[in-house]
């Protein structure tokens, strides 16, 4: 009998300290996590620091110059300090361009905005060209005969500069003509999703207004998207 009931006593005096047992993590906790934010803009530049290899690195093609200048109107409270001066001389219409590779996630937005400062009425064309990398390989591929995306979607919207003074230009993307029909998936999708780029690269060929063969000359305070 006494054997019994210390037994019993050893049994409840182990029982009843805490048993702890080491483990390496606790288990996770399915929680709901926000979504991340949509951005608002996606800046191409504002060209506020007057560096045109930097922040992008513009480059040019044909005859067609560039340099950063000073704005000198200071009564529109949209307008930056500094400007990218574009200067062209066309040739049965055309002059040359502007471009940058942007490497950017686009499928976000609905409008391109620029901020333009035309001098006098008619007094240039802008066709703007946005690239669509669809093969995924980051790099736009060019049909060497042709001369256009030989695998990726090129949209274009033409512009022309029929107003005088400074004007802030909305374009919905839904505007945009895809170029090259017969190549890419037709489809204004810019995301960066399966190693795609996006919107890899985008290009401003420069034009004339009314006559074959003239002088062009405007700038750019912004260009963005929204």
């Amino acid at each position: 009998m006494k054997l019994i009931l210390m037994c019993m006593l050893l049994g409840m005096q182990v029982f009843s300290q805490p048993l702890t047992v080491e483990i390496e993590e606790l288990p996770s906790v399915n929680q709901k996590t926000k979504p991340a934010a949509k951005p608002t803009v996606l800046m191409i530049d504002d060209f506020e620091d007057a560096d045109l290899k930097r922040f992008r690195e513009w480059w040019t093609f044909d005859k067609v110059m560039i340099k950063s200048k000073n704005i000198e109107d200071k009564t529109k409270h949209y307008l930056g300090k500094v400007s990218l001066q574009i200067n062209g001389s066309s040739n049965n219409w055309y002059a040359g361009g502007i471009g940058a590779y942007l490497n950017k996630d686009a499928h976000f937005f609905k409008t391109l905005k620029l901020v333009i400062f035309s001098p006098k009425r008619n007094s240039g064309s802008i066709r703007i060209e946005l690239y669509d990398d669809d093969n995924n390989n980051n790099i736009v591929d060019i049909d060497e005969e042709k001369q256009i995306p030989s695998k990726d979607d090129l949209f274009i919207y033409d512009l022309n500069l029929i107003w005088e003074g400074w004007k802030v230009i909305s374009i919905p993307l839904e505007d945009f003509v895809d170029f090259n029909q017969d190549v890419g998936d037709n489809i204004w999708n810019p995301n960066q999703l399966y190693g795609s780029a996006g919107l890899i690269q985008i290009q401003l060929v420069i034009l004339s207004s009314k006559q074959k063969s003239e002088l062009i000359e405007f700038e750019i305070d912004t260009i963005k998207f929204n």
